[in-house]
């Protein structure tokens, strides 16, 4: 697991396992995970669709859906494990200690409520502050997010805003209390291409002025290529390979993450040919024997579908989970 460049780790995840629990039975959704964030940095949690990303940042803040539970392993915050937290400790956590964004802010924002007074409620909640002045801190973090005229914006509803603004909205609420770990979980997913960018460039700069530590979950390398300090990439529940993103950019180990560079446009120059991952990741429920990604590698050998291969480090910092390196 990487380790924060001699700085301690605000957020350590040490083998965490979280499960759903169907009719079935139980589906392991997060197998083993393990990461750090250290003050100011931004940690890149990269995999494709149902890898484990959400339910791993969902596990964090303790808001799993009903039949999910964690099941193993710990999550240390400023070296408290929030699992042995009671609900009522975890609540005055979230929000004023580590907050979130979700993906679709229109779905996260009371249409009957003003945004100001959503903020509002959001400090008052962990704040003894008078209405007065709940108020001026929601215009104040309405500026902070650029939002232009925010003492007229404040009394808003989510639906005269733009998507854009809406989840400015959302940030200025997750930051209202000065959170120490922000996790972001595809802050940009519904909003066009120019938004998107500066919806990542407000979030690295608001990390940097307030030495955040920021969890940034997407499906996106490229994303991260840019924004963040660390990465770990996911497959199929389990962590693949984990470094900087410098050491991961330039010297990637693991098939599956350099299979993932193949699939960016313009990663290995302008006018090379787009590679796809052939097949598809495996069912949660019946994931293949041995290495997860054994029955979609290119360097797949027999042995890959007998060993599992543990998270190792192959370099300084940098640790992979494959035989073959």
């Amino acid at each position: 697991m990487i380790r924060c460049n001699l700085m301690q780790p605000l957020l350590e995840i040490r083998d965490l396992q979280t499960s759903f629990f169907t009719e079935h039975g139980e589906v392991r959704v997060v197998d083993h995970v393990g990461l750090s964030i250290a003050p100011g940095r931004l940690m890149g949690l990269v995999g494709e669709s149902g890898s484990g990303k959400t339910i791993t940042a969902l596990s964090i803040m303790r808001l799993l859906p009903e039949r999910a539970r964690i099941v193993g392993g710990q999550i240390l915050f400023e070296g408290r494990d929030l699992r042995q937290l009671s609900e009522e400790q975890m609540r005055r956590m979230r929000g004023a200690s580590i907050a979130m964004i979700f993906q679709e802010p229109m779905t996260s924002l009371n249409p009957v409520f003003t945004v100001g007074s959503q903020i509002a409620e959001a400090v008052r909640l962990h704040q003894k502050v008078s209405r007065a002045e709940a108020r001026k801190r929601a215009i104040e973090m309405l500026r902070v997010v650029k939002i232009a005229d925010p003492e007229r914006r404040v009394d808003d509803y989510p639906h005269q805003l733009s998507g854009g603004m809406r989840q400015r909205v959302m940030i200025a609420m997750a930051l209202s209390c000065r959170p120490k770990l922000l996790i972001a979980d595809e802050p940009t997913t519904a909003l066009d291409v120019t938004i998107q960018s500066q919806i990542l460039d407000l979030i690295r700069e608001l990390q940097q002025q307030f030495q955040l530590a920021v969890l940034l979950v997407t499906h996106d390398l490229g994303i991260v290529a840019e924004y963040a300090d660390d990465i770990t990439i996911l497959y199929a529940s389990r962590v693949m390979e984990q470094s900087s993103a410098g050491e991961l950019f330039s010297n990637p180990l693991n098939p599956y993450t350099r299979a993932l560079l193949q699939s960016i446009p313009g990663a290995g120059g302008r006018h090379r040919r787009l590679q796809a991952i052939p097949g598809t990741i495996p069912n949660p429920a019946d994931p293949p024997p041995g290495c997860r990604f054994n029955p979609r590698c290119p360097m797949a050998i027999e042995d890959c579908s007998r060993i599992d291969p543990p998270l190792e480090a192959k370099r300084p910092n940098h640790y992979v989970s494959c035989i073959r390196v």
